[in-house]
């Protein structure tokens, strides 16, 4: 197990030097993101529900949503364009999902 896990460890080292993007960053934005999108939708629901302005939550939301794939952008060189197809489709893809669920949510009120 030892063995496989620095396996990983050492690909991904490698892929953040070649393209020059820290992979402890990156799963650090994903790991502090997770919850900060959750209290964002919060705030959007209970915004909806009293009946105030949803704008700046889902400014909010959608920033944090896309945080790790924005440093990847801006931060990443030579980086090949199959995977910005890949951050593009799985960025829809979940927004869609997102989406629906808050949109349920939002309906259940």
């Amino acid at each position: 197990m030892q063995n496989i896990w620095e396996a990983v460890k050492n690909y991904y080292i490698t892929l953040g030097k070649n393209y020059h993007v820290d992979p402890l960053i990156f799963l650090g934005i994903h790991i502090i993101a997770t919850p900060l999108f959750v209290l964002c939708v919060a705030w959007l629901i209970k915004n909806y529900r009293q009946k105030k302005s949803i704008l700046w939550p889902v400014i909010i939301a959608i920033f944090i949503f896309n945080a790790a794939n924005i440093y990847l952008v801006i931060f990443g060189t030579n980086i090949p364009w199959w995977i910005y197809t890949i951050l593009a489709v799985t960025t829809i893809i979940s927004s869609y999902f997102s989406y629906k669920k808050v949109r349920k949510k939002i309906n259940s009120i």
